[in-house]
């Protein structure tokens, strides 16, 4: 099964509240999670850096998903990742992006250590690739706008 995020509420412009069920890893139970989102543009500028964006992923309770009707095991999460954009120049390959990330995920139940820690190893530089293709795409036919 693939995953699935639903929107359960918008706090505001920058914050929502999401249910996500988590593709399931063999041995273990299939997961879901519950978090609010933050995403937010920050004006950090000096030198060659230009507005930043940062985005917070942390776990909580909804009332419309609560843990005891969930037939998943429920998993926590803390992410923040930090995107900077750098450079200027005439054309994007004079642009760089760097991005710092940090998760910190309890998968929940029990589940093998030998798994999590393989599903992590896998699943890491896949995030990286994937979130880097994601922006490339995103932009690459886009004006440069600064």
């Amino acid at each position: 099964q693939r995953r699935v995020r639903e929107l359960l509420e918008t706090l505001d412009d920058h914050c929502a509240v999401y249910h996500q069920i988590l593709k399931r890893v063999w041995p273990a139970a299939q997961r879901d999670i519950v978090y609010a989102s933050h995403k937010q543009q920050l004006d950090i500028q000096s030198g060659e850096e230009h507005p930043s964006w940062i985005v917070c992923n942390v776990s909580c309770d909804h009332p419309s998903k609560p843990e005891s009707d969930s037939s998943y095991t429920r998993a926590s999460i803390e992410v923040v990742m930090f995107c900077q954009t750098i450079g200027k120049g005439p054309s994007r390959k004079d642009i760089k992006c760097k991005i710092v990330y940090s998760a910190s995920v309890n998968p929940g139940g029990w589940a093998p250590s030998a798994a999590v820690r393989a599903v992590s190893q896998r699943e890491y530089p896949k995030f990286l690739k994937k979130i880097s293709s994601f922006a490339v795409d995103h932009v690459k036919n886009s004006p440069i706008k600064f």
